[in-house]
């Protein structure tokens, strides 16, 4: 493989909406071609550009792909829930000792909300916010990193096939990326998946959703 013909395939597998379209044959070989060479400022011959797309075609399995991926996403399920803040800590052991402490302030059969993040540096909570400064009161003030306030979580419940279907969650999130919609934490615990956002995108993030959905 050449390193064009890498250049254009990586370029492809980056644009989930142009992947897709592709698979379902309506786009304009051409076209594209002159899209990419823009896009990429690329020098060189049309032809040679077009000849690494239909390459491209002709070696990835759309018809078996993303009509997978279109039937997980339009029989998921979608909920929002706001006032919501992120406690971002240091990853260290003390934050592991205190932390049972933070569950019997979360009242489930409630509705509360308690979503856990770790990473190699930091362990983040999300939490309502009217348990905000309850929890804040069991971990040390030096051992917090930062605090937000006013977010909103959208939770997608997929639909079944979601363990075998290929780019899902990539489809999701390019949608939102078009939409210049800004997510502030997401969470995985399949087949639910939790995005966080500001929440004066929440709305936009919501419409977003039920659009690829279908509704």
């Amino acid at each position: 493989m050449t390193n064009l013909t890498q250049e254009i395939w990586n370029f492809i597998d980056s644009e989930p909406s142009i992947k897709k379209e592709l698979g379902r044959g309506i786009v304009n070989v051409m076209a594209l071609s002159k899209y990419i060479m823009q896009t990429k400022n690329m020098e060189g011959s049309v032809d040679a550009v077009i000849s690494s797309i239909r390459r491209y075609i002709s070696e990835k399995k759309f018809d078996v792909e993303f009509p997978k991926v279109e039937e997980v996403i339009k029989t998921s399920r979608i909920s929002t829930k706001t006032r919501i803040a992120l406690i971002a800590m240091k990853r260290e052991n003390k934050i592991i000792e205190l932390l049972p402490n933070v569950f019997p302030l979360i009242e489930l059969n409630r509705g509360d909300v308690m979503r856990l993040s770790e990473g190699k540096e930091s362990i983040k909570l999300l939490v309502d916010e009217k348990n905000l400064q309850k929890i804040l009161d069991i971990f040390p003030k030096d051992k917090i990193i930062s605090t937000a306030k006013n977010l909103s979580e959208l939770s997608i419940h997929f639909g079944p096939g979601s363990n075998e279907a290929v780019g899902v969650l990539a489809t999701i999130l390019h949608a939102l990326a078009v939409k210049d919609i800004k997510i502030v934490e997401a969470i995985g615990c399949l087949p639910e998946y939790m995005l966080f956002f500001d929440t004066k995108d929440i709305l936009k993030a919501h419409e977003t959703l039920i659009e690829l959905c279908g509704g």
